[in-house]
């Protein structure tokens, strides 16, 4: 998992010219292993929402999973004392039109940046990617 999470942020820094302020955005939550879920599954769905939006039906799905897993994630970082100022940072990273490529990005630059995130299509396929409903609770105390 940390080599995917390594292979990720190269990856972003590789495509810095679209990043956006979400993994600037997070405030530790008190703990380590929950802020490397945090960062995991923003960067996961930043390719996911970004590469699936030529599939209206793929897109609609990733958007609506997301959207139940931030409203977990927000539920159980609530439920364990996380200090609000983490889980707003959190929830203003994690709006889709934060994580995904701005609108005017040429086509070309966007089949590129999918093009370099390693078999994205198959680890959407396998649910291969951070779940937080799932990895916060065995990450926070």
């Amino acid at each position: 998992m940390y080599t995917r999470v390594i292979s990720m942020c190269l990856t972003v820094a590789c495509f810095g010219t679209f990043a956006t302020s979400a993994a600037a955005q997070i405030i530790p939550t008190g703990s380590p292993a929950a802020d490397i879920a945090l960062t995991t599954a923003l960067a996961d769905q930043r390719v996911f929402l970004t590469c699936t939006a030529l599939d209206p039906p793929l897109h609609q799905q990733a958007l609506d999973l997301w959207q139940q897993d931030v409203a977990a994630a927000t539920a159980v970082l609530t439920d364990r004392g996380v200090p609000s100022a983490a889980i707003q940072a959190f929830t203003a990273a994690a709006k889709p039109d934060t994580l995904a490529l701005p609108p005017d990005t040429p086509f070309v630059a966007v089949r590129d940046y999918c093009a370099a995130q390693e078999n994205w299509s198959d680890r959407w396929s396998r649910r291969d990617f951070t779940e937080l409903a799932t990895a916060l609770p065995k990450a926070l105390p």
